[in-house]
């Protein structure tokens, strides 16, 4: 049985998981890489980005339906990587400028939006009333002996 507070935990796990479907834009980058358009250095933090679309789907379902440790292992994981792949955006633009899909933007407003909700789900995963709503942890009170 789960709390509230959990409930609505998982529920933005979900929604934030779907979101991050939106970086299959990976896709093109990787194309414009192959066609000289951006720096191959761009090679990396694409992939990464395809890893948490490919990532996203499975854990959606895991959290709504088969919560447990390697559900709450497998989003540390998750969001481990997805902050490195973000913080090889920071890098990679610092040092060889945005890949030219991104012209126009702020190149580094989406990742560090990206990286502040990374964190705080990483977070919020070790908080112990939240982690308690993946291992279902429940006590079972005995009857008083007579």
């Amino acid at each position: 049985m789960t709390t509230a507070t959990q409930r609505a935990f998982f529920i933005g796990t979900g929604i934030w998981l779907a979101l991050q479907l939106s970086r299959l834009i990976a896709w093109v980058l990787i194309q414009d890489i192959d066609a000289g358009g951006s720096s191959e250095a761009w090679r990396y933090p694409a992939y990464l980005d395809l890893f948490a679309v490919v990532g996203a789907v499975p854990l959606i379902w895991a959290v709504w339906a088969r919560r447990g440790f390697l559900t709450w292992a497998a989003l540390v994981v998750y969001w481990t990587i997805s902050i490195v792949d973000h913080i090889g955006n920071f890098v990679t633009t610092t040092f060889v400028g945005a890949p030219s899909i991104a012209e126009g933007m702020n190149p580094f407003m989406i990742p560090v939006t990206q990286t502040v909700f990374d964190l705080v789900f990483l977070v919020l995963l070790f908080v112990p009333h939240l982690r308690d709503g993946f291992f279902r942890i429940e006590q079972v009170e005995t009857p008083p002996a007579h």
